[in-house]
C-alpha cells in the first residue's frame, strides 16, 4: 500500500494506516504521512471496478462537481480529489483503482444513532448540493452506474433471475416476489413521470444516507457533503428518497425484524430539505418528495432481493443470508411507509 501513496504524496514517514466505515462497495482508510516533521492525513480509496466499470469516469465527474462547487456560493465543502505526482486522479495496480482525497479535520460521521438535529442538517446540506448544482448541464456527466435508478431495467433483471433461478432460491421466496409484485404500480408512476418530464433531470449525489455528510465536531452543523461517486444525472425524489430510506426507519438496512417508521425524523428531513431548496424544486418534485422515499425504498428491495436470488454477485455479504434479510427489511419498510402516509 506504500508505495500506491508514494504515487499520489511526498512523504518522509508512512505514520498510520488504518480502516474508515462499513461501505459496501469501495474500500476506505485514512492515511497519516509525516513530511518535514509535520504529519498530515489523507482518505485513500480503492475503487471496486466490477461496480464502477470506469473508474476514470468516475474521477472525471467528481473533478468536474467539485470545481463548479467550489467557485459557487455553496456553504459546505465538498472536498476535490488529490492529483497523482503524476497529475492523474487515478491510480492503477495489480490491486484495483486507487484515488486520494483530503481528511478533513474536527469532522465526524454521525453514529448510527441519527437524532433530528442530524437529520435536519444532512438534508439542507443534500439540498444545498442539488441547488448548488441547479445550473451544471447534468446531461454532461457520465453515467458512473448505468440505469442506476432505472427501475423499468431494474424490473427486467428480477424478472429474469426469477426465470433463470441461478442459485435455486426462487421457491423459497414467493412472499418476497410478490410483496415486489405489490410494489410494481409505484414504480411504474415514477417512470411515467420521468418519461414525462415532470420530474426533470437534474445533477443528484445518489446516496444520500447519513455517512455521507461530515459534521463539524464543534458546532455539531454539517460541514461536508462527500462520496461523490454517484454524482450523475438523476432526479431530485432519488436523493430525498434515500434520505427517507436510511434516515427514517428504526433499525438498520440489514437487521431482522418488523421495521417501524420514525415520523419526526421524516418531518426533520422535509425542513431541512425544503429549507434549501425553495424556489428551485418545481411543484411536482415538492409534493412527491415522501413518494419519492416509497420508491427508492421499494426499489433497494427489488435490488436486495435481485442480488439473493441471484446468487449475491453485487453486494459484499457478511452472512449467508444477508442479502435476503436486507430485502425484507426493506419490504417492511416499505409498507411502514405507505401506511404511515397513506400512499
Amino acid at each position: 500500500m506504500e508505495s500506491i501513496i508514494q504515487q499520489f504524496l511526498q512523504f518522509d514517514r508512512l505514520v498510520n494506516v488504518s480502516p474508515v466505515g462499513d461501505g459496501n462497495i469501495n474500500d476506505t482508510w485514512r492515511i497519516t504521512v509525516e513530511n518535514q516533521a509535520t504529519e498530515q492525513s489523507y482518505i485513500l480509496q480503492r475503487i471496486n471496478h466490477r461496480i464502477f466499470r470506469d473508474p476514470a469516469a468516475v474521477m472525471q465527474n467528481i473533478q468536474r462537481v467539485t470545481a463548479h462547487i467550489a467557485g459557487s456560493d455553496f456553504p459546505y465543502s465538498s472536498p476535490a480529489p488529490v492529483r497523482a505526482l503524476n497529475g492523474n486522479l487515478l491510480c492503477e495496480n495489480g490491486e484495483g483503482f486507487w484515488r486520494v482525497f483530503p481528511f478533513l479535520d474536527n469532522t465526524y460521521v454521525p453514529d448510527s444513532q441519527i437524532s433530528e438535529d442530524i437529520a435536519y442538517e444532512a438534508a439542507r446540506a443534500y439540498g444545498a448540493f442539488a441547488r448548488a448544482l441547479g445550473n451544471f448541464p447534468a446531461q454532461e456527466l457520465s453515467e458512473t452506474i448505468p440505469g442506476f435508478h432505472n427501475t423499468d431495467r431494474r424490473w427486467d433483471a428480477f424478472l429474469e433471475v426469477i426465470e433463470k433461478d441461478p442459485a435455486g432460491r426462487v421457491q423459497g421466496c414467493k412472499t418476497e416476489i410478490e410483496a415486489m409484485y405489490s410494489a410494481k404500480p409505484l414504480f411504474d408512476q415514477i417512470s411515467k413521470l420521468k418519461s414525462s418530464g415532470a420530474l426533470p433531470i437534474r445533477v443528484t449525489h445518489n446516496d444520500t444516507k447519513a455517512g455521507n455528510i461530515l459534521f463539524d465536531r464543534r458546532t455539531n452543523k454539517a460541514a461536508a457533503v462527500i462520496d461523490l461517486d454517484t454524482v450523475m444525472p438523476g432526479v431530485i425524489l432519488s436523493d430525498f428518497g434515500d434520505m427517507v430510506r436510511t434516515f427514517v426507519p428504526d433499525r438498520r438496512e440489514d437487521a431482522p425484524g418488523e421495521v417501524s417508521t420514525r415520523p419526526e425524523m421524516l418531518q426533520a428531513l422535509l425542513e431541512g430539505f425544503l429549507s434549501s431548496t425553495s424556489g428551485f424544486l418545481n411543484d411536482t418534485e415538492q409534493e412527491l418528495l415522501v413518494t419519492g422515499g416509497a420508491w427508492i425504498i421499494g426499489e433497494q428491495a427489488l435490488r436486495f432481493l435481485t442480488d439473493w436470488l441471484a446468487g449475491d454477485v453485487y453486494y459484499k455479504i457478511a452472512h449467508p443470508e444477508h442479502n435476503l434479510v436486507r430485502s425484507r427489511n426493506q419490504i417492511s419498510l416499505f409498507n411502514a411507509l405507505m401506511k404511515l402516509n397513506q400512499l
